[in-house]
């Protein structure tokens, strides 16, 4: 009988191992991603009334159609998938430097015998809600690339024009927009005149009057800097013919920026029906944080709350735990966090953490702790932070009610009441963050003695403390 089943992905053809219950080699061979062969893999693994868990290393996308053929045609067996680097670590004990095709499939093969307890299972989430996951995936790309354009653009402008960026009143409103798409040449603005310029800006926006203040400040930093251009014309590195190419590649990276912000505006469209049919109570938006564009991240995400057992194995699961070094009855404290989890669900976490602690006094009240009284820094506070907000939006997903707002002692309260109360306990003195900043520069040079001090016995794991929501309160969102 077959008991675990290691297949190795490839492009092409992918490498199989079947093991028995005594860990020998029962089968070896490959297939290809076809209906005829996938239908062969079926009949060699599941022969004999087998039932073997079958072991994944997840890498790209082929691994989706072969394991869900499996699950459809047989819904008991279990598929688990294995994490790279436990991979990487098991083969490099069997077989040391040497890496083959047949020693991964194998070595994922004898995962079940080495950690049987660790585990995960391969989820596959249901057609709407991977729909939403890669369109939260997808907009989150484009988000990144918008702003990588924006910093882009601001990086030349600064360069070829210091100050008239900061002549207008929003750096990114449609004057300025229009400003960069076609006027970014000095020696045009200057040679047109301050009316020109001024009648140019107002047609940006004809619904809003253009104020003479913001073109006049503008043609007065085009003046500077045509006058600081003349000065280094001796350099011969920058000319009026050059403006003409930089305007050309400014244009170019505006006009693409802008079709994928209105991709993304089309994206939030597709992405909010998703979320409102798979989450109609949308009581996720009730944790303070957690808004428009964090919400579907974690719904894709998570999918069925109830596949985790606990809170703990989810906290797990989104990588929001400490790495763990004990020995004896003494523990390190302040280790990184396992890279374990979803990144996007980290990133989510980090966001609806930093508005959450300045609205909810008991996630004010972890960050406070942890920067004033424990050292923390900045960084490291919010890790505390983001693992309470996890157990919220776990805990509000697999009991589909509304969060209340509370203080640090369970009584309910009004979101302008948490805020005043965080204002007047939980503020964080800037010197403090100064400090905090400082101690992080300097942690490279603290003695191993000093170091030891942080070993402490009996450490309790944030999220197992994280409280618990309960009724409904509306709260600002991200």
């Amino acid at each position: 009988m077959i008991y675990s089943v290691g297949i190795d992905l490839h492009k092409g053809r992918h490498r199989v191992y079947c093991l028995d219950e005594k860990a020998q080699v029962h089968d070896a061979f490959s297939f290809q991603t076809t209906p005829e062969e996938l239908a062969i893999l079926e009949q060699r693994i599941f022969h004999d009334g087998s039932n073997p868990i079958v072991v994944f290393e997840p890498a790209g996308l082929s691994w989706l159609m072969i394991a869900a053929y499996l699950r459809s045609q047989h819904p008991e067996c279990r598929l688990v998938k294995a994490k790279g680097q436990k991979v990487a670590a098991l083969r490099r004990y069997l077989r040391g430097s040497v890496k083959s095709d047949r020693i991964d499939a194998l070595t994922l093969a004898k995962m079940p015998f080495i950690d049987p307890e660790r585990l995960d299972e391969l989820y596959l989430a249901p057609a709407e809600t991977h729909a939403l996951q890669r369109l939260t995936r997808q907009r989150k790309r484009l988000e990144d690339y918008i702003t990588a354009r924006k910093n882009r653009i601001m990086t030349i402008v600064d360069g070829y024009l210091p100050g008239v960026r900061q002549a207008f009143s929003h750096r990114w409103s449609a004057q300025a927009r229009a400003f960069l798409h076609s006027r970014i040449n000095p020696f045009a603005v200057i040679r047109d005149g301050e009316e020109a310029l001024h009648s140019f800006l107002s047609q940006a926006k004809p619904q809003n009057k253009q104020k003479k203040v913001e073109s006049h400040q503008v043609y007065r930093a085009c003046q500077k800097v045509l006058t600081l251009q003349e000065l280094c014309q001796a350099a011969g590195s920058v000319d009026e013919d050059f403006f003409v190419d930089l305007q050309d590649e400014i244009d170019r990276e505006l006009r693409l920026m802008e079709v994928e912000e209105a991709e993304t505006k089309a994206l939030d469209q597709r992405i909010e029906e998703l979320y409102r049919k798979l989450h109609p109570s949308d009581n996720l938006r009730t944790i303070p944080g957690v808004g428009e564009h964090t919400a579907p991240v974690f719904v894709a995400n998570i999918g069925d709350p109830t596949r985790f057992s606990c809170q703990s194995a989810f906290a797990n699961w989104t990588g929001v735990v400490p790495g763990a070094k004990q020995s004896a009855e003494t523990e390190s404290k302040g280790l990184r966090m396992t890279k374990a989890g979803p990144a996007t669900v980290k990133w989510a976490l980090y966001q609806v953490g930093q508005i959450g602690r300045q609205w909810d006094p008991q996630l004010a009240s972890v960050y406070y702790c942890q920067m004033v009284h424990h050292g923390k820094n900045h960084k490291q506070a919010m890790g505390a932070v983001m693992s309470h907000m996890g157990a919220r939006i776990f805990t509000v997903l697999r009991e589909d009610r509304p969060y209340e707002l509370k203080d640090t002692e369970g009584n309910p309260m009004s979101k302008m009441a948490a805020r005043a109360l965080i204002l007047a306990k939980y503020h964080v003195p800037e010197e403090i963050r100064q400090e905090r900043r400082r101690s992080k520069r300097r942690k490279a040079n603290i003695p191993v003695a000093q170091k030891r001090e942080g070993m402490v016995a009996g450490s309790i794991h944030e999220a197992a403390e994280a409280p618990q929501p309960a009724a409904t309160t509306p709260s600002p969102n991200t």
